[in-house]
C-alpha cells in the first residue's frame, strides 16, 4: 500500500468513525471466508461494517483522536474493525461467534464515550436489544389502558348474561 492509498483508507476510517456510534476491535484467527462473510452478513444485520486492516494504520487511525487512543494499546496482531450503530447487538454476534467457532473475539469497544473491554463486551452482550426494550414499554404503558378498558365494558356483559339467563 503506497502512502496514497493509506491517506485514502485513512480517510475512509474516519468517514466511518463519523457515521457510526461505536468501534468494536476483534481478533480472528484461521476463519473461513463461509465464517467471515457470515460474521458480516450478522453484522450488516445489526447495523454495522467490519473492516480488516494492518495494525499500523490502524495505530494511526486510533491515535488521531482523543478519546480512541486506549484502544491502540490493545494491537497486537492483525484486527477486525467493526464500525456499528448498534453496539448491544454487535456485541451478541460476537459473542455469538466467539463460542460457536473460538476463531473471532472482541477484545475492545468503544461506544458512548467509553472503553469497554472484553469482560464489559461479554456483559453488554446479555441486555436485551433496542427493539425488545421498546416493545417492554409499549407493553407496560398500553397494559394500564386495557385494564380499564376491560372495566369498563364488563358492567354491559354483565347486564347481558342476566337478560339471557332470565329470558331462559
Amino acid at each position: 500500500m503506497n502512502r496514497l492509498q493509506k491517506k485514502e483508507y485513512l480517510e475512509t476510517l474516519n468517514d466511518l468513525s463519523s457515521k457510526y456510534s461505536g468501534l468494536f476491535v476483534a481478533s480472528f484467527n484461521a476463519m473461513t471466508v463461509k465464517d467471515m462473510i457470515s460474521f458480516r452478513t450478522e453484522i450488516r444485520a445489526n447495523d454495522g461494517v467490519t473492516k480488516i486492516s494492518k495494525n499500523n494504520i490502524v495505530k494511526i487511525f486510533l491515535e488521531s483522536t482523543e478519546d480512541k487512543k486506549a484502544i491502540a494499546e490493545s494491537l497486537t496482531q492483525q484486527k477486525l474493525l467493526i464500525f456499528t450503530n448498534n453496539p448491544v447487538g454487535t456485541a451478541k454476534v460476537c459473542n455469538k461467534f466467539e463460542k460457536d467457532s473460538k476463531k473471532l473475539s472482541a477484545e475492545v469497544a468503544f461506544f458512548d464515550k467509553t472503553l469497554y473491554l472484553k469482560d464489559d463486551i461479554a456483559k453488554v452482550a446479555t441486555l436485551p436489544s433496542l427493539e425488545e426494550i421498546r416493545g417492554k414499554i409499549v407493553g407496560l404503558i398500553s397494559a394500564p389502558a386495557s385494564q380499564l378498558v376491560r372495566i369498563l365494558l364488563r358492567p354491559d356483559q354483565d347486564i347481558i348474561s342476566i337478560l339471557n339467563n332470565k329470558k331462559d
